[in-house]
């Protein structure tokens, strides 16, 4: 009983209370804090978050794409607005039909032995203009640059590669009849090997040194096809043709890779070798018949010719505008060096870059920045001549010369630069001790820190 004030005991108020409109009341809270919970829960469930990156945590090589995938479709532009790389890199995003995968794409191979850092930031909106509540940071460090050999050198020879700095290798191909020859592509993504086949053919392949998925390019059938080389837009592959047919002259030719079709340089009378591209797109060649070097152009067709009696080794500068090779000088009867012969395509002359009468210079190689090149050198003056010919670097720029290497017995040749510019491959031969098998060193280009990195392999070059 409830009494209300001034109210008289004896008088009592009776005051009834709406159980059911309390009952209402309660189940109408309850019924709100459900919702606010299931909204609260939906939206938990709607928020965008990272599902994976892809790679997997780990070292990344060349130019690997990046991805990140998001469980809910996203709002593009509000990601790429808020993606960032460290360091910054030119590439390419696009995303799947779902907008759930965002690749990335790099438009240059990634800095070796470095550290790639991909963010994505707290302002990133799902299609629905939800935020993504966390920060994205992924690391990915970047593997050394490989070093690419042939192995063995007393035997059928297969491609393999090894870290330089942990020394660990491995196979690259396992073909029993092995590789001929290789060559790296300009953007170092591939390498280009013949391979021969049955009954004097053989196959060019194209490799992919990270997933190792190889694709032949050339069949032939008609003869031996070797010594490939890619031109630095990727259009064509020239290499040294040998036919089956008696009496024919090894040549060269050149598969244009759009359209599928085959030139044959120079006439079926002419013995040509060594195709060489260089970064601007001009296609040097050595003709055996005429005693000279042949250029070409398959864009414009123009042709220039450059006399030499040597055919030496040749190599590009960096700018495609020199071509260095070794030239015979013949002094007198009983001396004849050879010295290093520099081409200018743009002012269509050459010089001898070789001092004195007395040196002999050859192997050059142009490194991949400048107009620094190495080369091998040995004096022939009777008081100064060694079995061996030593490691030399020389500047175009500076016109600085220096040695690397003082091993009087041993031959240093295929010089094969890093691509920092700063480190040298090579391959060295014992001239005291002919039985010893060749060996592959890598130095600064200081001439400090020299290290041997296999034994009886030979033919390096550098990877991704």
């Amino acid at each position: 009983m409830l009494l209300l004030e001034g109210e008289s005991p004896d008088k009592p108020v009776r005051v009834e209370v709406d159980y059911n409109c309390l009952m209402n009341w309660k189940t109408g809270i309850l019924l709100g804090i459900a919702l606010l919970v299931a909204g609260l829960l939906l939206g938990w469930l709607l928020l965008p978050r990272v599902d994976s990156t892809f790679p997997d945590p780990g070292e990344i090589q060349g130019r690997q794409t990046l991805q990140v995938s998001f469980n809910r479709p996203m709002d593009p532009a509000s990601v790429e607005e808020h993606l960032s790389l460290s360091p910054d890199y030119d590439g390419e995003i696009s995303w799947d039909e779902d907008h759930r995968i965002i690749t990335f794409t790099p438009l240059r191979i990634w800095p070796s032995g470095g550290t790639v850092t991909l963010q994505i930031g707290r302002g990133s909106k799902s299609r629905l203009r939800l935020p993504l509540l966390r920060e994205l940071q992924v690391n990915w460090p970047v593997s050394p640059t490989s070093l690419v050999y042939l192995w063995p050198a007393d035997g059928v020879s297969n491609l393999y590669k090894i870290n330089p700095v942990n020394g660990e290798s491995e196979a690259l191909t396992d073909l029993t009849a092995g590789v001929l020859a290789y060559s790296i592509s300009p953007d170092r993504e591939s390498i280009i090997f013949s391979t021969p086949g049955e009954s004097g053919t053989s196959q060019i392949i194209f490799l992919d040194p990270g997933s190792e998925e190889e694709t032949r390019i050339i069949n032939c059938q008609d003869g031996l096809c070797t010594a490939p080389q890619l031109s630095a837009d990727g259009n064509w592959l020239a290499f040294e043709f040998i036919s089956d047919q008696p009496e024919s002259k090894p040549g060269v030719r050149v598969y244009s890779i759009p359209e599928q079709t085959y030139r044959d340089l120079g006439s079926p009378d002419e013995y040509l070798e060594k195709p060489l591209w260089s970064p601007a797109g001009w296609l040097a060649y050595y003709n055996q018949t005429h005693k000279g070097y042949q250029f070409w152009n398959p864009i414009s067709d123009k042709t220039l010719f450059l006399a030499n009696d040597t055919g030496g080794d040749g190599s590009w500068s960096a700018d495609g505008r020199y071509f260095l090779t070794s030239e015979i000088l013949f002094v007198s009867e009983t001396l004849a060096p050879r010295h290093l012969q520099l081409f200018d395509l743009v002012e269509k002359n050459s010089r001898d870059l070789t001092q004195g009468n007395f040196l002999e210079d050859l192997n050059p190689s142009f490194a991949p920045q400048g107009l620094r090149f190495a080369f091998s050198r040995k004096s022939l003056k009777p008081q100064e001549w060694t079995p061996g010919r030593q490691l030399w670097v020389m500047d175009l720029d500076s016109g600085e010369t220096f040695p690397l290497t003082e091993e009087v017995d041993y031959q240093h040749t295929s010089f094969a630069w890093h691509p920092d510019g700063e480190r040298l491959a090579y391959v060295r031969y014992n001239q005291a001790a002919l039985s010893e098998p060749p060996e592959i060193w890598l130095i600064e280009s200081s001439g400090e820190d020299a290290l041997r990195l296999i034994i009886n392999g030979f033919a390096p070059g550098w990877i991704p």
